[in-house]
C-alpha cells in the first residue's frame, strides 16, 4: 500500500506541475511576448479537453496489458507522451510560434487528462476503503506542492532566462519521473478484470442519490472561497502587490498552504469522518468569506486579500481531500478510472464556469457584494450537508480508523 501511495504522489506531481504551467505560466511567456488578451483565451480553450477526460475514460477501465498492473501502461503512456511533447515546446518560440504552443498545449491536456484518470483508477483500486483519506491527501498535496514548485523552482528563479530555459527544466524534470516511474514505482497488484464498463458508461456515477448530493454539497460549501482562489491574481493586483510578489503569494505560499491544507485534513478525517470534515470546512468558509466581505467594503486591503488568499488555498485542497474520501467508496469495481473521471469532469467544468462569472463580475459590483453571493450559497450548502448528514453517515460515510478497528475486531 505504501508502494502505491509513493506512486500516486510522485505521478500526481508530475501532472500537476505541468498542468499549472500550461494554464498560468504559459500565458505569462505569451502576454511577456505582446501577444494581445484576445489571443491569450485561445489557452484556456485549449485546456478544454482536460475537462472533457470522462469521454475516454471507459476505455482505460477497459483495455490494459495482460500480466500487468491494469493502469500502468495507461500512466507511463501519457507521461511519455507529456515528455515528447514539452521537446516540441522546446522548439518554438512565444513570439513567432503563438499558435503552435497553443496547439500544443491542447495535446498537453489530453495526455495529462489522461494520465489523472488511470492515477484515479490505480487509487480506488489499489488502496481499501480505510486507506482512502490517506490517498486523497497525498494527491491533493502532491498538486499543491507542484504548484509551489513551479512558483518557486522554476518560474520565480528561472522565468527571467527566458522560455527555453523553463521548458527545458520542466522537460528534464519530467524525464526524471518518467525513467523512476517506469524502473522503480509500484503500479499496484495485477488484478483481474472485475468488469468492462460500456462506452457510454460516463455518467452512471450521478445516477446514485449520494453521489449527486455530494456534487451539490462540495459545490455550495466551495463558493465562497472559490471567488478569493480563482481570482487571486487579480486581486493581489488590485490590493497593491507587485507581479512578483502577487506570484510569491498566489503560487508559492498558495501551493505551501495548500500542502497543510491537504495534509492536516487527513488525521481530522480519520477521527471524525470525512463528511464532518467537510460540513466544518464550510462553516470556516462562511465566517471569513463573510469578514472579508465587510473588511472590503470600502477597501482592498493587502492584509486581507493575502489571509483571503492563503486561507481558499488550504480550503481548496482541504476540501479536496474531504470530498474524494466520500466520493471513491462510490466507485464501482471494475470502472473506478470512468466514474471518478466523470465526477471530477463535472466538477471541473462548473467551477470553471463560476470563476469565469466572478471574475467577469468583479469590475462591475466589486469585490464584497460577490463575496456575500458567495458565503449565502455556502450557508445553503451546509444546511443542506446538515439534512443529508444521516443518508452520508448511512451509506456512504468513512467511519473514522478507530471505529473500524474496533468493529473488525
Amino acid at each position: 500500500m505504501k508502494r502505491i501511495l509513493v506512486t500516486l504522489a510522485v505521478m500526481t506531481f508530475a501532472c500537476a506541475m505541468i498542468a499549472q504551467f500550461s494554464s498560468q505560466g504559459v500565458t505569462l511567456f505569451l502576454r511577456e511576448a505582446g501577444v494581445p488578451s484576445s489571443t491569450l483565451g485561445l489557452v484556456y480553450l485549449a485546456a478544454i479537453p482536460f475537462t472533457l477526460r470522462f469521454v475516454w475514460a471507459p476505455f482505460i477501465d477497459r483495455y490494459r496489458v495482460e500480466g500487468k498492473p491494469r493502469f500502468r501502461a495507461w500512466i507511463l503512456g501519457a507521461q511519455t507522451l507529456v515528455c515528447v511533447l514539452l521537446t516540441a515546446l522546446l522548439l518554438t518560440d512565444p513570439q513567432t510560434d503563438v499558435f503552435v504552443i497553443i496547439a500544443l498545449v491542447g495535446c498537453l491536456m489530453v495526455a495529462l487528462g489522461t494520465e489523472l484518470t488511470a492515477l484515479g483508477g490505480m487509487l480506488a483500486e489499489g488502496l481499501s476503503d480505510v486507506d482512502y483519506p490517506k490517498g486523497a491527501s497525498i494527491q491533493a498535496a502532491a498538486s499543491a506542492f507542484a504548484g509551489f514548485t513551479l512558483g518557486a523552482g522554476v518560474l520565480y528563479l528561472l522565468g527571467s532566462l527566458g522560455w527555453q530555459t523553463v521548458i527545458g527544466s520542466l522537460l528534464a524534470i519530467s524525464l526524471c519521473l518518467l525513467v523512476v516511474s517506469s524502473t522503480f514505482l509500484d503500479f499496484g497488484p495485477v488484478a483481474p478484470q472485475v468488469s468492462r464498463p460500456s462506452l457510454l458508461a460516463q455518467f452512471s456515477i450521478f445516477r446514485r442519490s449520494e453521489t449527486r448530493r455530494l456534487f451539490l454539497i462540495s459545490l455550495l460549501i466551495s463558493m465562497s472561497v472559490l471567488v478569493p482562489f480563482a481570482t487571486k491574481s487579480v486581486l493581489l493586483i488590485d490590493a497593491g502587490f507587485s507581479v512578483s510578489d502577487g506570484g510569491l503569494i498566489g503560487l508559492v505560499l498558495g501551493g505551501l498552504f495548500g500542502v497543510i491544507g491537504a495534509l492536516a485534513a487527513r488525521p481530522l478525517i480519520d477521527r471524525l469522518g470525512a463528511f464532518r470534515v467537510l460540513l466544518a470546512i464550510g462553516c470556516l468558509n462562511i465566517v471569513i468569506a463573510v469578514a472579508l466581505a465587510l473588511l472590503t467594503l470600502n477597501d482592498v486591503g493587502p492584509v486581507s486579500i493575502t489571509i483571503a488568499v492563503l486561507w481558499a488555498n488550504i480550503a481548496v485542497f482541504a476540501t479536496f481531500t474531504a470530498n474524494r474520501s466520500i466520493l471513491l467508496p462510490l466507485c464501482k469495481p471494475g470502472r473506478q478510472a470512468t466514474d471518478l473521471a466523470s465526477f471530477t469532469s463535472v466538477e471541473a467544468m462548473t467551477f470553471l464556469a463560476l470563476a469565469g462569472t466572478a471574475i467577469s463580475l468583479l469590475d462591475s459590483f466589486g469585490l464584497s457584494p460577490i463575496l456575500f453571493v458567495a458565503a449565502f450559497a455556502s450557508l445553503v450548502g451546509l444546511v443542506l450537508g446538515w439534512r443529508s448528514a444521516d443518508l452520508f453517515n448511512a451509506s456512504v460515510e468513512l467511519a473514522p480508523a478507530v471505529d473500524r478497528a474496533q468493529s473488525s475486531g
